[in-house]
């Protein structure tokens, strides 16, 4: 048997390598154990599993040793019965399936008497005795009735122990207030310590991602949900191409009898609370309607289901910020933004004295009566009195212009750090539908098709109406998004031991992204040299301000087109073979992301204050800190190609009555990424050429395959007792792909690309020092009049000076090492209480955007240990590639490492005699990493530690980390009314005022996520630090931060964190501690007016963040980090969640 099985693996693996149509719907398995009343074992017993609801059903004999199984059967409600001549017979009623479950169903044989058969129920919810899958099942049950803000179906995946929803305020779709997440829903998810790009969402089987961000693509309405279930640890080796947890949605089917619902929900702004910083209530309206049916084509044979969902939402988004003074805007900045006298002192760029290690600041000079001395023709002025006012002549027009893109201070709050207030009404109009068959061709044949679309289409404000935003990734913007998904199944019995199932599947997303300013050629009117060099792209140039103020200008990557193709092809083949419940199968997933984008075609300018001591000055005078700017030359327009390979095997071994074991093994070929006009290039580094396919690479630029991949499982599920006592455990490896995914990569080099920088970063040119003017980078060689170079076609690698990316050529996948044990226990009440601990070891994680040529640090430092800079003495100095002419040099490396530990407990109850369902569940957990990177390639929270040789110095709190989260929800029936404890015997008037009552509630209660903690004022001479094009370094941190009574004015004590010296790096870590707590009550009451028997009205009130609880941000949230140089440093001005808003809804089920 075993040679047999071995060569059904090779021969899986050998199919998967060719263009198979095969994929398998989820499923789940029904076994057990058959005994006489003495405990002896009874074989040949038939067992015979159907499904009333589609008059469908399975046999199967039970072997020597008593034991059967009945694998790949769909989700839903069974009848399970066992009969053998010379006993009764047994039947085991209402036995719910769920996905992914191995549901044990154990019978005892009577001998036969007059009373032939025994019917009874089988218990809601039943300890998992044959399954050491971590995880949990979210019923139909739950999903239509628990209070679900926008009827958005992810949020109950965190009901689940160990799961977090995280938002990257960096990223370029999922971040922030400004953010397609926030608009369509909340799509992140991260499960312990995963990334939240990781998830593999699944529908009915098949890929439902999408590649540019990691997303889901189809948002299924909460109407055509059967089940969902969210995997965590453990999983079978059928599992796990992501990395992170697995999502499998399984979609409703129809049945023999005629089902549906009719639905409406409503809000209204005077129904809703005031945000905690909003001036007045925001408006919010929301219209969703739609209806679901689903029934019989021909009884028990074929079946239908269908839905249609549409959404109207427009929401307003309270948001705070610092905009300058109409004085500063005119160059006087004797007061600050609060009109308070301003505490920085500015000083004039161009009459800087010393050297860069020692400079000697000389300030702006007024007369007597306040007003600036005029500058001489190199930018100089007279000796007057030291002042905060800048001359007339010194002040730059396009940057004057750029200023008046600023709304005007309209709230001084100086205690919270915001003069503006706005609350810009965000919009979204969604539309989705499916449509399902189900056909039970014969007795061992059966099939489903189902087509899903899901269309929405959004605009989502950046802050303010005109190009003021608070990040460069966060203008006002339209986004829209069409997906399609199909999938088509088949299940063929060869026998009740032999079962195989087929399928294909597509899924398709569209993305279609614009920027406010897309078009207007903002940048060419304001006389900006090289900034719009014609098409679509057309826009404003991009300023990102470091420090206070909000930045300017259009988001980079837009305009921005991208569409995605999966094509899923898998075969599962189960084989059960005595005690082995074995299955071998394999999946293919082909996968296309074609897009047309450029990074910065307008061109990006970062402003931190460099040149004169605030940002707002610089901007005035025309100075920039950087500058970037991005040309395509076929690179823009891009089709990528990749495949991924999963040949698996596994056995689920019955060892006796009391043990299963659980042995797995999966292989992860994932083919490198290809582009269909061979329109990429991979740098290597250590001989300075670019490996172009078609030239001298491959069609991969050199990158290998992956052939290290492989995924060990072993679990196993022990009841040693007769007591519903289970003790579970495993280990298993797991292989991150979505790293080959998202919208940047190797199409970003030369020849099919160029870049353009010039950095003036201090430390290395601060002012015009003969180093500085050799380079070009004076005051005058950095101006906003100096525009952006231009690239002639194709650019010259051997001439090209700007960014480029540098990938190992043996890349490997992320490998996550899970490891897991706990105890499950059947407690009174039909309380189901699991108790254990969950872990694991991440390495080779994707880490996208460290600058392997920075400068070493031009001071001696000693960092944790660690000599930094100090010339031969020390640590190397200077550029490691200094005979290479790029300025940046961004590696994609593997070398990211992440740890993960936890305390997870979980209750779950379906008391069907007291009519209540509840799941509470509690993790005590810690993330470290050495920082994440997001599917697009951009770096999430405080940046990499500047110098990428010292790795060790990004270890620290992962941005995911939250040490303590509780999730709760109840659905309780009230006990009034006909059919339940008190009022079975009313009348209809009384029962219809007084009966039918239902209240359910969601609870959460978590830790703050951890603070990134910056200093953008970098004068340690390593210059830029990440692809984000930021500067940043970290302060110096002296004592504990962490306050015992913090405030919204002072979250943390400032006092603890200071700017280094020239020369020297930070030794903060990069997530020192942590934000506000968070607490939320989602709350519902629903009554049900039945109608006739079949037929009922439920109108449901719902109330969301019930106590009206604001959840402040951390500090620094929605910029890179907390700020040691904004005056908003500790502050916590903003909220992550809405107020207390309330909705009405009406459905009609029939």
């Amino acid at each position: 048997m075993v040679r047999n099985v071995m060569l059904g693996f090779i021969g899986t693996c050998a199919l998967i390598l060719i263009p198979l149509p095969a994929f398998a719907q989820v499923t789940g398995t029904i076994s057990g154990t058959v005994t006489d009343a003495t405990g002896a074992a009874v074989s040949n017993a038939k067992i015979t599993v159907s499904a009333p609801a589609t008059g469908a059903s399975r046999e199967a004999r039970s072997d020597n040793s008593g034991q059967y199984v009945v694998p790949l059967i769909g989700v839903g409600t069974y009848t399970v019965s066992a009969e053998l001549p010379g006993f009764r017979t047994e039947e085991l009623q209402n036995v719910v399936l769920q996905t992914n479950e191995q549901r044990e169903v154990n019978f005892t044989l009577s001998p036969a008497t007059l009373q032939q058969n025994v019917e009874v129920s089988a218990t809601p919810v039943a300890v998992q005795t044959a399954n050491p899958t971590l995880g949990q099942v979210i019923t139909s049950q739950e999903v239509a009735e628990l209070p679900l803000n926008g009827r958005d179906f992810v949020q109950l995946a965190t009901l689940t122990p160990g799961t977090a929803q995280e938002t990257n305020p960096n990223s370029f779709f999922n971040g922030g207030p400004s953010s397609e997440a926030s608009a369509r829903g909340s799509f992140s998810l991260s499960v312990g310590g995963s990334r939240a790009n990781s998830t593999d969402w699944l529908l009915d089987g098949n890929d439902n991602n999408e590649l540019t961000a990691g997303a889901i693509a189809i948002l299924s309405s909460i109407d055509s949900i059967q089940e969902f279930k969210v995997l965590t640890y453990n999983y079978s080796a059928e599992y796990g191409t992501r990395g992170g947890p697995t999502v499998l949605v399984t979609t409703k089917s129809g049945s023999n009898e005629l089902h549906g619902t009719v639905f409406e929900f409503f809000r209204n702004t005077r129904l809703d609370a005031r945000s905690f910083f909003a001036s007045s209530t925001e408006k919010f309206n929301l219209n969703q309607y739609g209806f679901s049916v689903g029934g019989p084509i021909k009884k028990n044979k074929l079946f239908f289901f269908g839905d249609f969902e549409q959404k109207y939402q427009r929401h307003g988004i309270p948001f705070t910020g610092i905009m300058p003074t109409l004085a500063q805007r005119n160059g006087d900045f004797t007061d600050d933004a609060f009109g308070n006298p301003n505490t920085v002192k500015l000083f004039n760029p161009y009459a800087t004295q010393g050297t860069d290690a020692n400079p000697t600041y000389i300030p702006f000079m007024c007369n007597s009566a306040g007003n600036a001395l005029p500058a001489a023709q190199n930018g100089s002025q007279s000796s007057g009195a030291p002042c905060n006012v800048i001359p007339q002549s010194l002040i730059n027009p396009i940057g004057r212009k750029l200023m008046d893109i600023y709304p005007l201070p309209n709230a001084y709050n100086p205690a919270l750090g915001y003069n503006y207030v706005s609350q810009p009404v965000r919009k979204l109009n969604e539309g989705k539908f499916d449509f399902r068959i189900d056909a039970n061709i014969t007795s061992k044949d059966t099939l489903f098709a189902r087509f899903s679309y899901d269309q929405a289409d959004s605009y989502v404000p950046g802050g303010a109406p005109t190009l003021a935003e608070q990040g460069a990734f966060a203008s006002n913007q339209s986004i829209i998004n069409h997906a399609r998904n199909v999938v088509l199944s088949e299940t063929h019995i060869f026998s009740p031991a032999t079962v195989n199932q087929v399928s294909f599947g597509f899924n398709r997303i569209f993305n279609y992204i614009t920027s406010q300013g897309d078009g207007s050629c903002a940048s060419a009117a304001l006389g900006i040299p090289g900034a719009n060099l014609g098409g679509n792209s057309c826009g404003l140039t991009s300023v990102s301000m470091e420090g206070i103020y909000w930045s300017l200008g259009d988001r980079g990557y837009t305009p921005f087109t991208g569409g995605t193709n999966v094509w899923m092809f898998s075969d599962a083949l189960d084989l059960v073979r005595g005690s082995h419940d074995i299955r071998v199968g394999g999946s293919i997933r082909a996968n296309q992301l074609n897009t047309v984008a450029v990074g910065f075609p307008n061109g990006f300018w970062i402003v931190s204050g460099l040149w004169t001591g605030d940002p707002a000055a610089d901007v005035l005078t025309g100075l920039v800190s950087g500058s970037i700017h991005d040309q395509e030359f076929g690179g823009g327009n891009t089709g990528r190609r990749w495949k991924l390979f999963r040949p698996y095997i596994e056995d689920n071994w019955r060892i006796g009555k009391n043990l299963t074991l659980n042995i797995g093994l999966a292989w992860a070929l994932l083919k490198p990424q290809t582009e269909v006009g061979n329109r990429q290039a991979d740098f290597n580094p250590a001989t300075g050429t670019f490996l172009i396919p078609g030239v001298n690479a491959g069609a991969s630029a050199g990158i290998q395959m992956d052939l290290t991949a492989l995924e060990p499982r072993v679990g196993a599920a022990w009841k040693p007792f007769k007591t519903n006592t289970v003790f579970r455990g495993g280990f298993a490896i797991y292989h991150d792909s979505s790293w080959n995914q998202g919208a940047q990569g190797l199409w970003q080099n030369p020849p099919y690309y160029a870049e353009s920088d010039a950095f003036a970063f201090g430390g290395t040119c601060t002012f015009a020092t003969a180093i500085c003017a050799a380079h070009g980078l004076t005051p005058t060689g950095i101006s906003m009049s100096s525009g952006f170079p231009t690239f002639t076609a194709p650019p010259n690698p051997a001439d090209f000076t700007g960014t480029i990316l540098a990938q190992n050529t043996n890349f490997r996948q992320a490998r996550i090492k899970q490891f897991n044990v706990n105890v499950e226990q059947e407690i009174p009440g039909q309380v189901v209480l699991t108790v254990g601990y969950a872990g694991s070891r991440n390495s080779h994680i994707l880490e996208f955007g460290n600058d392997i040529n920075i400068t070493t640090p031009s001071a001696c430092g000693v960092i944790k240990g660690y000599t930094l800079g100090c010339g031969a003495g020390g640590a190397f100095y200077g550029i490691p590639y200094p005979a290479f002419p790029y300025s940046t040099i961004d590696n994609i490396f593997d070398a990211g490492l992440a740890d993960y530990n936890s305390l997870q407990i979980k209750a779950e109850t379906k008391s069907t005699r007291y009519g209540i369902y509840a799941l509470a569940g509690y993790t005590y957990s810690r993330a470290y990493d050495t920082g994440f990177t997001d599917g697009l390639g951009s770096v999430i929270g405080a940046t990499y530690f500047p110098l990428p040789r010292w790795q060790s110095l990004d270890w620290g709190l992962s941005q995911i980390n939250l040490n303590h989260n509780f999730t709760a929800s109840v659905i309780y029936q009230l006990p009034f009314g006909k059919g339940r404890k008190f009022g079975s015997n009313w009348n209809g008037v009384t029962n219809a005022v007084l009966g039918g009552w239902e209240v359910t509630v969601i609870e959460k209660a978590t830790s703050g996520f951890p603070i990134f903690v910056i200093d953008s004022n970098n004068t340690s001479g390593a210059g830029l630090t990440n692809a984000n094009a930021s500067s940043y370094i970290r302060p110096n941190q002296t004592c504990n931060p962490v306050l015992s009574h913090p405030t919204l004015s002072e979250w943390f004590n400032v006092s603890c964190f200071s700017q280094p010296a020239p020369g020297e790096l930070g030794n903060a870590n990069r997530t020192p501690l942590s934000g506000p707590d968070f607490v939320n009550t989602d709350f519902s009451v629903m009554k049900h007016f039945p109608i006739r028997e079949r037929m009922r009205l439920d109108f449901r009130s719902e109330f969301f963040n019930l106590f009206n609880h604001a959840q402040f941000g951390a500090p620094g949230g929605n910029g890179s980090g907390a700020d040691l140089n904004s005056s908003t440093f500790a502050v916590v001005n903003y909220t992550v969640n809405n107020p207390r808003v309330i909705q009405f809804g009406l459905k009609l089920a029939f």
